[in-house]
């Protein structure tokens, strides 16, 4: 719970607001869950109470970290397979795959954002 005035900062993964039908359930498929939303996140946080005074588009950084993270994976696949099992190691690294696709076709996008209660 956060008083009035008091600051809240998160990253969110959503889609940009220039996705048609099609692109919106693509971008379903690469992201996480909940994805695709009514609104965007600065009407999102608005509806909750919030003032947004900072949004950035974070997207390439979080690229290179997910890619890194799918390189990292792929180099360690032995000891994560015996650590996870084959099922949670083949879901990881598909989600990886997966997000890094959707950034690349401008489907997804990682924002960092800075908001302040009303």
């Amino acid at each position: 719970m956060l008083q009035p005035r008091g600051r809240l900062v998160g990253y969110i993964i959503h889609t940009p607001d220039h996705l048609n039908a099609e692109d919106q359930e693509r971008a379903a498929e690469l992201g996480p869950s909940f994805v695709t939303a009514s609104a965007s996140p600065t009407e999102l946080a608005q509806s909750a109470g919030f003032l947004v005074v900072h949004e950035e588009d974070v997207s390439t950084d979080f690229r290179s970290t997910a890619e890194a993270l799918l390189h990292t994976r792929t180099e360690l696949e032995e000891v994560l397979r015996e650590e996870e099992g084959d099922d949670a190691y083949e879901e990881e690294q598909q989600k990886k795959r997966d997000m890094i696709e959707g950034i690349d076709a401008g489907l997804l996008v990682r924002s960092i954002i800075v908001a302040v209660k009303r």
